[in-house]
């Protein structure tokens, strides 16, 4: 019984930068989310935080050519790379070559983020609320398999969600242990069918958020003598920060806002 479509798993990806000897260093993890501009288009987007993209030119990343079903690294340039205005909203969009996809024969999957995605309003009005389960879908650690392009898959779940913690901080709190290289990991819902009585049930899975950090736990070592500090021990205390669908929707469409002024313009 399959709980994630595997569209949503296909979607995402490792993102690294090459070193001197042309290899590359594995530094976070991505994934393609598409948003429709009329009817009959959407325009493919790569996602993922500031804090992986800021200060580089270009990354790579991997995607499957569909002839010889085998895969490739993909340089991608940056320099369309647009952030989201709040310094706090840890989130990078780069729009995607739909030409470079479709000549080189990649195989390419996307979230819909009209459709198949809910912002933190949406989840509330549906049921979604503290307990709640989530995966996470990402490649922590550089653990990223040779020969296969899936994301490691971790189960947690909703640890606060009131609009109350996200006014303030911008963020979901989830219970799940997130790692370096989770960095920019797509968040969707478990589907559930059953519910408290009276409540609603969220029966499909969703794209709702993108992990950018996790909170550390950390504890002073006090010299008895002096009463100063002389060591802070910090470690992972399982407790992670997305940043819902609506601040990743923001960029999109304020990208999608400066595109229509510059052709209005030609």
């Amino acid at each position: 019984m399959a709980l994630i479509p595997k569209k949503y798993i296909d979607a995402v990806v490792s993102i690294g930068v090459k070193d001197t000897n042309d290899k590359p260093i594995w530094i976070g993890t991505g994934f393609f989310v598409s948003r429709r501009i009329n009817d009959t288009e959407a325009l493919p987007f790569l996602v993922s935080n500031k804090h992986v993209l800021k200060g580089k030119k270009s990354v790579v990343i991997r995607m499957r050519e569909n002839q010889n079903d085998t895969l490739m690294l993909v340089d991608t340039k940056l320099d369309g790379c647009v952030f989201h205005e709040d310094e706090d909203a840890d989130i990078a969009v780069v729009m995607l070559n739909g030409s470079v996809i479709s000549e080189r024969h990649l195989r390419f999957s996307s979230f819909d983020i009209d459709n198949n995605a809910f912002s933190s309003f949406e989840l509330r009005d549906n049921g979604v609320d503290e307990g709640s389960l989530v995966y996470m879908l990402g490649f922590p650690m550089g653990l990223v398999n040779v020969n296969s392009e899936l994301p490691i898959c971790r189960m947690g779940c909703i640890a606060r969600i009131s609009e109350e913690q996200i006014n303030e901080t911008k963020n979901v709190l989830l219970d799940i242990q997130n790692f370096p290289g989770n960095s920019g990991s797509p968040v969707v819902s478990k589907p559930e069918c059953i519910a408290i009585n009276g409540t609603k049930c969220l029966d499909r899975s969703l794209l709702v958020g993108i992990i950018h950090s996790y909170i550390p736990y950390r504890e002073s070592l006090i010299n008895s003598q002096t009463n100063e500090v002389v060591e802070v021990r910090s470690e992972n205390s399982g407790l992670a920060m997305m940043h819902p669908v609506e601040y990743i929707r923001d960029v999109i469409d304020k990208f999608l806002k400066k595109l229509v002024n510059d052709e209005s313009k030609i």
